[in-house]
């Protein structure tokens, strides 16, 4: 059964026999058209958390430890923070911007091999974090492209100076 968060401070419980089965199970309901059901800003106003699959990172549930990587520090306005977003996430090869939505960025990343990975940020003025999720569609395994790939966006976000 696939393992997901309640909330921020929950942590995921297994409820399958081995890792190999749990991995088949969910590899197996996992398709494209259930992975576009998560994405999205979710009714308690974040973003949904990873599957448990190995293909995903998030900065939104740190009790996550598989899946977290530590969200992207800002200063300044949605708008500046956004901008800044947006020309480095369309630079990035393979990158195409799918919808923006006030606080809210989705862009689709496809691979050389055609595998598409959602990426969704979520701007938090209040506390001047930039949330994201990063999120293979199908697979079990992504090889590590989608932490390498928002370490690079940080990165590059953190070298801009405004």
């Amino acid at each position: 059964m696939e393992k997901r968060l309640k909330d921020n401070d929950s942590e995921c419980k297994c409820k399958s026999k081995s890792d190999r089965e749990e991995g088949d199970e969910i590899l197996k309901r996992m398709t494209p058209d259930v992975a576009l059901t998560y994405l999205g800003i979710q009714h308690d106003g974040g973003l949904s958390p990873c599957p448990e699959m190995p293909n995903a990172v998030c900065s939104y549930f740190p009790k996550d430890q598989q899946h977290y990587l530590e969200p992207i520090p800002f200063e300044g306005n949605e708008e500046s923070a956004s901008e800044r977003i947006k020309a480095i996430a369309t630079s990035l090869s393979g990158a195409s911007p799918v919808s923006e939505d006030g606080p809210y960025l989705h862009f689709e990343f496809r691979s050389l091999f055609g595998f598409v990975h959602d990426v969704e940020f979520l701007i938090d003025e209040d506390t001047q974090r930039i949330h994201f999720r990063s999120a293979a569609r199908q697979g079990y395994w992504d090889v590590g492209a989608n932490a390498r790939r928002m370490k690079k966006i940080k990165e590059l976000f953190l070298s801009i100076q405004v």
